[in-house]
């Protein structure tokens, strides 16, 4: 996973150094603006189902990650800097903040919500974590551990070779965008290749109903056809005065 995809300057937080950091929560995702996809927790697939297909990529060790595909465009979207009416994975929530695998609290020292002298302090006079950063520390322990459940279901997924590549081409009047280097479940073998007891240890986990969200999710291209339409036409006009 690319755990700090967007930050300019991550630093780990320390109680002497960051001690007077305030934090101004914001719903502005402008750091995210310049990608077209993040990563995502299988938790999340039911609700990211309704605006993104989630599909899936290999990394250089070919492991399989889940991602959530924001747009058709190759380092953009058309969700704007607040994302309304639309679910904001938790890849993206959780900035300016993130986790290392060694549990260390890193901060972007660059994030405009530590920029000014309002907002909610992260320490106690005394060094001691406030019941802010206390509640932080525990969303990011939370998204960690749902990113390393979707790691252990994406490689029993590849182990019974339920991938297959996902390919689609979007026509649009002026060309077209073909969809490639992806993968998704092949439904067929999903409901062939489990056992009794592998069905009931994947239906246990969450696993079976993880693989029917993605399976629904792969309908929402047609959201991202949508999306990239209006922003094509909300900037049409602009562009001719």
């Amino acid at each position: 996973m690319a755990a700090l995809m967007f930050y300019q300057e991550p630093v780990a937080l320390e109680k002497k150094k960051h001690v007077d950091i305030k934090l101004s929560r914001q719903k502005d995702y402008a750091f995210a603006s310049n990608v077209n996809s993040v990563p995502l927790s299988g938790i999340e697939f039911f609700q990211a189902s309704r605006d993104f297909p989630v599909l899936f990529i290999k990394n250089n060790k070919d492991e399989y990650l889940a991602m959530a595909i924001l747009s058709l465009k190759s380092e953009s979207h058309d969700l704007g800097d607040t994302w309304e009416g639309a679910y904001v994975p938790a890849f993206i929530r959780r900035y300016p903040f993130a986790l290392t695998p060694e549990k260390v609290v890193m901060i972007d020292n660059k994030a405009p919500h530590f920029a000014g002298e309002e907002g909610e302090a992260l320490f106690e006079a005394e060094d001691k974590p406030t019941e802010t950063l206390k509640q932080i520390i525990g969303f990011l322990e939370a998204v960690d551990n749902n990113f390393h459940r979707t790691e252990e279901f994406a490689k029993a997924v590849a182990e019974k070779e339920l991938f297959e590549p996902y390919n689609a081409t979007v026509k649009f009047p002026e060309g077209q965008i073909r969809l490639n280097d992806l993968y998704c479940i092949n439904e067929k073998k999903l409901h062939e290749s489990l056992n009794q007891e592998e069905l009931q240890e994947w239906f246990k986990k969450g696993w079976i109903a993880w693989c029917h969200a993605h399976l629904h999710s792969l309908g929402s291209v047609g959201e991202l056809v949508k999306r990239q339409r209006k922003a094509a036409e909300e900037a049409a006009p602009a562009a001719s005065e």
